[in-house]
C-alpha cells in the first residue's frame, strides 16, 4: 500500500499509526468497525489512530496535536471531555452499567429532551440513528396502516435496507425527476424491500406536492432533513419545509424530521427551533450525546403512544436500547447545553460565519471556484468544475459530478499537515462551543497554507 504524507509531515510522524494500521488489516474488515473510518476513508494516506481528547485538541498515537474540526462526525457539540458530562457518566458507571430493569434516570432524561425539542411530547432511546430511523419508518407504517415511505435523493438516514437507497445514486441512473429509478446504495438490498421505498428530488415543492397527490393514499411518512447535511449541505427553499408540513397533513401522511445532524447543533431545539417547524416523528443522535451511542425516536404524543406490545401496535426493543450508560452521558451532556447562557448558540453561529466567509475569502484568492455553504453548526468545502454555478445548486443532482472530491482530499491532507483535523474525506467541518475564535484562527491560517500549496 503507497502512502502520501499529510502536508509538510514525513510519514515518520505517523509511524504507530501505520503499524497499527498493518496490524488491524489482518483482523478487521477495512481495519475499523466503520466503513466510515476504514483505510479506505483515508486512503492514500494513513490511517491515523487517536489516543485522546480534551476540549477541541485531539491527539494520535504519535502524540501529533490537532485542533478537532472534526468533532466526531457531527457528534461533539460541547468538546471532548466535559467535566460536567463525565461526573454523570463516572455517577453512572460506580453504579452499574446494566441490570436489564428501568431506572430512575431514563424518565429524568427522557424529560430533558421533551422540554427542549419542540415538538417532542414523548421520547424513546435506542443506540444509534440507524436504528432510529428504522423504528420510525415502523412505527408510521403501522400508525398509519399505509406502507411506503418517500424520502430524498441525497439523504442518508442510516444503512438499514429501507434507507440506504438513493443517498448518492449517479444521476445519470436516475432517470426522470417524476418517477425516478430506484438504486441501492449496497449489494445485498432486495429487490422487494425497497419496493416500498420511493425517492424524488429534494427542494422541489411542486414534485413533492405532485406526487402526495398521486400516491398519498400509499405513503405512510415523508422523512428529511432540514438541510441537506450528508450530502454537501444544501439549505431549503424559502417555505419548502413548512409546505411540506402542510401537504403530509393534508394526505394523511406522516412528516418524520432526520436530525440526527442538525438536533442540538444547529439550533439548541435543533432545525425544529431554527425553522420553526413540528414534525409528527423526530430522530435524534450524535450531538444528543456528545460522542456517546445514544439515539432517540422523539415526537407527538397520539403517535408515540401507539408503540405497544398490542399485534395493532409498533413494538421497538433492543437489548442495550436507553443503556444507563449512554443515557447518563445525554443527561451531561443535555444539561450541559441547558445551563449554556441565552448567547451560546449566536456565538457558535458568529464563529461559523467568521470561518465560513474566511474560507470562501481563501479559496477565491487562490483561483478555485469553491462552494463553502452558509453555517448550520457545520460547513463543506467543495472545489467545483470550472463552469457549474453552485450558488444556484438547490438538489443532490446539482451536486453530483461536479465537485472535485480528490482536490477535497488534498486540501484536508494539507491541512491536518497543518496540525487542524478537517475531516479526511468529503465531509462536514464541524464547530463546537468550546471553539474560540484564535481556533478558527487557526483553521484559517492553515487553510491558507493548504490552499497556496495545493
Amino acid at each position: 500500500m503507497t502512502y502520501e504524507r499529510y502536508g509538510q509531515q514525513p510519514l515518520d510522524a505517523y509511524a504507530r499509526s501505520l503499524e497499527l494500521q498493518e496490524n488491524a488489516i489482518e483482523e478487521i474488515p477495512e481495519a475499523a468497525s466503520s466503513n466510515y473510518r476504514g483505510k479506505t476513508s483515508y486512503a492514500p494516506y494513513p490511517m491515523i489512530y487517536m489516543e485522546e481528547g480534551e476540549g477541541v485538541t485531539i491527539t494520535d498515537v504519535d502524540g501529533n496535536e490537532y485542533i478537532d474540526f472534526h468533532c466526531g462526525v457531527s457528534s461533539i457539540i460541547n468538546g471532548h471531555n466535559p467535566e460536567q458530562q463525565l461526573s454523570v457518566v463516572r455517577e453512572q458507571l460506580d453504579r452499574g452499567a446494566y441490570f436489564a430493569t428501568t431506572y430512575e434516570l431514563e424518565a429524568e432524561t427522557a424529560s430533558l429532551v421533551n422540554d427542549l425539542v419542540p415538538g417532542s411530547d414523548r421520547t424513546k432511546f435506542i443506540s444509534t440513528g440507524t436504528e432510529a430511523v428504522m423504528t420510525a419508518m415502523r412505527l408510521a407504517r403501522a400508525y398509519t396502516g399505509k406502507d411506503k415511505i418517500l424520502k430524498f435523493e441525497g439523504m442518508y438516514h442510516g444503512h438499514t435496507d429501507y434507507a440506504l437507497m438513493n443517498y448518492h445514486p449517479p444521476t445519470e441512473a436516475l432517470g426522470t425527476r417524476r418517477n425516478p429509478n430506484t438504486i441501492p446504495d449496497a449489494n445485498g438490498i432486495p429487490r422487494k424491500t425497497l419496493e416500498t421505498v420511493e425517492s424524488i428530488p429534494w427542494n422541489d415543492i411542486d414534485l413533492l406536492e405532485e406526487k402526495l397527490d398521486r400516491e398519498g393514499d400509499e405513503i405512510a411518512a415523508v422523512i428529511t432533513e432540514a438541510t441537506l447535511s450528508n450530502s454537501g449541505l444544501l439549505w431549503p427553499e424559502d417555505d419548502y419545509l413548512d409546505r411540506l408540513r402542510e401537504l403530509t397533513r393534508e394526505h394523511d401522511v406522516l412528516f418524520i424530521l432526520d436530525e440526527v445532524v442538525t438536533g442540538f447543533r444547529i439550533a439548541l431545539g435543533g432545525a425544529q427551533e431554527y425553522f420553526d417547524i413540528e414534525p409528527d416523528l423526530a430522530i435524534y443522535g450524535k450531538s444528543l450525546a456528545n460522542g456517546y451511542p445514544c439515539a432517540a425516536v422523539t415526537g407527538r404524543e397520539e403517535v408515540m403512544e401507539f408503540i405497544g406490545t398490542g399485534s395493532d401496535e409498533a413494538t421497538f426493543m433492543g437489548t442495550f436500547s436507553g443503556h444507563p450508560m449512554a443515557v447518563a452521558a445525554t443527561k451531561g451532556n443535555l444539561e450541559l447545553l441547558a445551563d449554556r447562557d441565552d448567547d451560546a448558540y449566536e456565538r457558535l453561529r458568529a464563529r461559523g460565519e467568521t470561518l465560513v466567509s474566511g474560507l470562501r475569502d481563501i479559496l477565491a484568492d487562490a483561483g478555485y471556484n469553491a462552494l463553502v455553504p452558509d453555517f448550520a453548526g457545520f460547513t463543506y468545502v467543495h472545489f467545483c468544475d470550472e463552469d457549474s454555478n453552485p450558488e444556484e445548486w438547490t438538489e443532490w443532482r446539482d451536486v453530483d459530478g461536479n465537485i472535485d472530491i480528490e482536490m477535497y482530499e488534498r486540501f484536508a491532507s494539507e491541512v491536518i499537515g497543518e496540525g487542524v483535523f478537517f475531516p479526511p474525506k468529503f465531509g462536514r467541518i464541524n464547530l463546537t462551543h468550546e471553539h474560540t475564535d484564535e481556533h478558527i484562527e487557526a483553521a484559517l491560517e492553515a487553510s491558507k497554507t493548504a490552499a497556496q500549496r495545493l
